[in-house]
């Protein structure tokens, strides 16, 4: 009987942990697990409207530069569409100072409706007006949550109406 295993089958060794250190350390540098990904992942798994609509998500990044202004004056914006079958909202993201952000949204069928953002250790909720237009200003940046709740008097017909947006970053 032969007691010699060779190959992929042989016992790993000091060599092979070697070489396996290394590598780890080569996909550490060229791609590092996101600091952030365990709370994008809680944060994500944390919704408790199972059964809400989810809407879909487009994202135009935008630098506003007024005539004759310095280019360190820009204000990054971004405008966020969400689409889904009971409404489309539509979000523009402004940088308001060092780590602050103002949402503008606009949703259709425009009137008053309930809008909560749920953020990591903060939840806020505003409403829409009549034409659909709400604003939530001086948030802090990290990922947040839309939850659009049905307009007023609306009937839903399932109980529900809720429409909640992917989780995206201010």
């Amino acid at each position: 009987m032969n007691d010699d295993v060779t190959g992929s089958d042989a016992p790993l060794d000091d060599s092979d942990v070697a070489l396996l250190a290394r590598v780890a350390t080569m996909l550490d540098v060229a791609d590092p697990v996101p600091a952030d990904l365990v709370e994008r992942v809680q944060f994500s798994l944390a919704l408790d409207e199972v059964f809400a609509e989810v809407a879909e998500m487009t994202r135009v990044l935008d630098d506003a530069l007024a005539v004759r202004t310095d280019l360190a004056d820009a204000t990054r914006t971004e405008t966020v569409t969400f689409s889904a079958e009971r409404l489309t909202a539509m979000v523009t993201l402004s940088r308001v100072g060092t780590g602050r952000v103002r949402i503008d949204g606009w949703v259709t069928p425009s009137g008053v409706r309930t809008v909560a953002l749920r953020m990591q250790g903060q939840d806020l909720t505003v409403q829409s007006d009549e034409s659909g237009r709400f604003v939530a200003d001086d948030l802090r940046e990290g990922f947040v949550q839309l939850v659009f709740h049905p307009r007023e008097g609306e009937d839903t017909g399932d109980g529900g109406g809720l429409v909640v947006t992917p989780l995206f970053k201010l």
